[in-house]
């Protein structure tokens, strides 16, 4: 049977030339090319060569870059932070984590910022292998804060450390190219904490700090876009702190800008206020942000309102003492709103009017934490990390004594309350330098 099978098959194999027309050949197809990929805005931009480094090259805190997947500048390259190691075994117990400042962007706007001066908070390319800190950081003998291990996080998201989205597809417009851009500030700092708990080492070997957890003192602080950060983030991180033994204090310096109900009420009140609404949708997109969730339960009528830092400032720090200071002329932070038509005066006012209500504990919402407050009028950003502004800028307290930042947060350091806010017009700052 088998024999005949195969005979059989033979037979219908050779049947193709027996007066059957030939079979036309199917076509030949060609395959589409894949759509080429959006490239990254660093790619798609023609207008930066190579960004400078937004610190200064120094020996005293050294370099770690670090691993996480997720730890990625908005360019993709590794975010990295700078470490110092306790001077003493005592100081070894006590941290202080640093977050950078340095603005930010959602979508398109993040093409201007790459190409107008930005570019150095938004890859780790031109970090350098150590830096130099002055202020809150440096070795001088008048620094008031304890001995501790430092970490100050460099900046490179964009996103005042807390998106959680990467390859964003910003569309193309009439002035740029359509580009893609990661977001990951929050798993920056997820990122930056798993090193500190398992005792995070320099690039190059010659720091190795000691695993995060003990009885002592954990500070985090930000500047600029580094407080709104801690707006954000500072109660997660400080309870996270907590959970390893640390008592733990928050510093927020040069983003405590004018709330809404401290602005005069018109419409300019009401562009200011669709303009944060904005934002906040579009930083909902692009982002995915991380946030004070205990905010955004409470705020549904105007949940937009999460991301003024301001505002979850004095009303939603519950985890920890927080300590602000904001320049009650600031011309960065001004700046915003004297281009909405408000004048330096009304700033000024609604600045001061938000800090005295925080200070007295009488916002909208009972904070468990009253902040502690130094408000000169120096027209100074930041001050953490200037000498001339932690130093040398002071003012006059209640008793007549002249208090510096660095004798401000001592204070509050130990427990004492703080409210130095100068009044319109300036009475009681020393500007220094």
């Amino acid at each position: 049977m088998r024999s005949v099978f195969i005979i059989i098959a033979l037979s219908l194999s050779a049947c193709g030339g027996g007066g059957s027309p030939e079979q036309t050949p199917p076509p030949i197809l060609t395959p589409t090319p894949p759509a080429p990929e959006t490239p990254l805005f660093s790619e798609a931009l023609d207008c930066v060569d190579t960004p400078e480094s937004s610190v200064v090259t120094g020996t005293s805190f050294k370099r770690v870059t670090l691993s996480d997947e997720n730890a990625i500048c908005n360019d993709g390259s590794p975010a990295v932070m700078f470490i110092q190691r306790a001077a003493t075994v005592a100081g070894e117990q006590n941290w202080s984590i640093n977050f950078q400042g340095g603005g930010g962007c959602i979508g398109e706007d993040c093409a201007s910022r790459w190409c107008s001066g930005g570019d150095d908070r938004m890859t780790s390319s031109s970090a350098p292998d150590g830096s130099e800190f002055e202020g809150i950081f440096s070795q001088d003998a008048a620094n008031l804060r304890p001995d501790a291990n430092k970490v100050f996080l460099h900046y490179c998201s964009s996103d005042n450390f807390a998106g959680q989205r990467s390859d964003v597809i910003v569309p193309a417009t009439d002035t740029t190219p359509e580009f893609k851009i990661h977001f990951q500030g929050a798993n920056i700092l997820n990122a930056a904490m798993d090193s500190l708990e398992i005792g995070a080492v320099s690039d190059d070997g010659t720091v190795s700090l000691p695993p995060l957890g003990g009885a002592g003192l954990f500070t985090i602080s930000g500047t600029s876009a580094g407080c709104g950060a801690v707006s954000k983030q500072g109660d997660r991180l400080a309870a996270r702190a907590k959970g390893l033994g640390h008592t733990t204090q928050l510093i927020c310096d040069g983003n405590f800008t004018p709330d809404i109900p401290f602005l005069p009420d018109d419409n300019r009140r009401d562009t200011v206020a669709a303009a944060l609404e904005s934002a906040w949708s579009a930083r909902n997109e692009n982002h995915d942000p991380l946030r004070d969730e205990s905010c955004i339960e409470l705020q549904t009528e105007a949940p937009w309102r999460c991301d003024v830092p301001s505002y979850v400032l004095a009303n939603h720090i519950t985890e920890s003492p927080i300590f602000v200071r904001m320049d009650l002329g600031d011309p960065t932070i001004s700046n915003n709103y004297i281009n909405n038509g408000y004048t330096e005066a009304e700033f000024a006012t609604g600045v001061r009017d938000g800090l005295i209500s925080a200070s007295q504990g009488t916002g909208i919402e009972q904070p468990m934490a009253i902040p502690a407050i130094f408000a000169p009028a120096c027209r100074r950003h930041v001050a953490l990390f200037s000498r001339a502004g932690f130093f040398e800028t002071s003012m006059t307290d209640e008793l007549g004594v002249e208090q510096t930042l660095n004798d401000a947060i001592d204070l509050y350091a130990r427990g004492l309350p703080v409210a130095l806010i100068d009044t319109i017009p300036r009475s009681l700052s020393s500007c220094g330098n």
